[in-house]
């Protein structure tokens, strides 16, 4: 099975408790933005430049208290937040393939929302009580709910 490189980012409004999703037109499904890495590009720039392009937003990641080391030969970058492989079905005339998917958690920093019509049918920010409310594997995936809880419970100020 072919397998491509993938970058993701929860966009979290952590003051409000909300995370932005768009609902993905090829897999009819609320999603976090991503898409593929491009070449010379390591994940982190991915998750920024795909965050720019379907939602408008500029971003930053929020990185994970680890060792940074910075010398000149060798330098730490923002870490994913966790990491998946996603199995992509057939699609048109792409056949099924896997996404090594680098998963990271940034906020707003800039930008203005915009809805990315080649990229998505919406953008919207949920709370959790709004995510709670979508059918899973029917408007979501299951894996995203748990994702999203996650990620929300870390990083927002307060417990979901």
């Amino acid at each position: 099975m072919k397998r491509q490189f993938s970058a993701s980012v929860y966009i979290l409004d952590e003051e409000k408790q909300q995370v932005l999703l768009l609902f993905h037109k090829k897999m009819q499904k609320w999603l976090p933005a991503g898409g593929h890495i491009d070449p010379n590009e390591t994940p982190p720039e991915a998750a920024i430049r795909e965050a720019k392009e379907e939602t408008g937003l500029e971003i930053e990641l929020i990185k994970q208290e680890n060792l940074w080391l910075n010398y000149h030969n060798a330098r730490s970058i923002e870490r994913p937040f966790f990491c998946l492989v996603e199995e992509i079905p057939k699609f048109g005339d792409e056949p099924a393939h896997q996404h090594i998917d680098s998963i990271f958690v940034g906020r707003p920093v800039g930008g203005k929302l915009i809805w990315n019509s080649e990229e998505s049918h919406d953008v919207k920010w949920f709370s959790w009580q709004q995510l709670q409310a979508l059918s899973p594997e029917g408007e979501i995936f299951q894996e995203t709910l748990d994702a999203i809880n996650v990620v929300m419970n870390t990083f927002c100020p307060s417990p979901v």
